[in-house]
């Protein structure tokens, strides 16, 4: 985060920016990494301190499933976010599960010329609350099927995306930024590892 202008304050697990900006983040707060509870932590923090907004990825909506005491298979990482829960106090583990709760599926900034989600959104979908709008967010637009890796086949909505809002979003990693009709997909992979997307090369209809 200091490559980003915050500063990070280890002891308190939060940070702030030295330009009081604020960050977005675009959910898989678990599953990615060897500190999970301290990623968790201090977006929590940031969120609760006014410093950041959160949207749910579909990796957090498995972990909050899991907490809430479903029959979840660990698998894709989440065995290693539980057992680092596992170390925490209850009061810890219940406020965790009360932020993943809050999390929603998209926000809609700059009157509608900005949309973040997870994992993008199409424009008929854009600042509405329905099963189907989270579903799209969390795991883009799929066709129901399961590859052969037991991960949803995906549709490349943003090909056909002609939406006034510039779509940031993530959820699959990639070498370097998509930019592709107004949207940006910056997942970048830095759990991967790849890299960290630090700049997105906006496109000129974006300003």
């Amino acid at each position: 985060m200091p490559k980003l202008g915050y500063k990070v304050d280890a002891e308190n697990c939060t940070a702030k920016h030295q330009e009081n900006r604020k960050a977005v983040f675009l959910g898989d707060l678990c599953d990615r990494g060897p500190k999970n509870v301290s990623v968790i932590h201090l977006v929590m923090n940031m969120v609760e301190m006014g410093d950041a907004w959160c949207v749910a990825g579909n990796h957090d909506v498995k972990l909050h499933r899991k907490l809430k005491g479903a029959d979840v298979q660990l698998s894709h990482g989440l065995d290693k976010t539980m057992k680092e829960l596992e170390t925490q106090d209850e009061e810890f583990v219940a406020k965790v599960k009360g932020f993943l709760d809050g999390l929603i599926s998209h926000f809609v900034f700059d009157n509608g010329k900005l949309v973040v989600a997870h994992a993008g959104l199409k424009e008929k979908y854009q600042g509405r609350g329905s099963g189907r709008v989270r579903e799209f967010c969390l795991y883009g637009d799929t066709t129901g099927e399961i590859d052969e890796y037991g991960l949803p086949v995906r549709l490349p909505w943003a090909n056909e995306y002609r939406g006034r809002a510039l779509v940031v979003y993530g959820h699959i990693p990639t070498p370097e930024v998509q930019l592709l009709n107004n949207t940006a997909c910056i997942d970048t992979g830095c759990a991967v590892p790849l890299k960290l997307t630090l700049k997105i090369p906006l496109p000129p209809w974006s300003s």
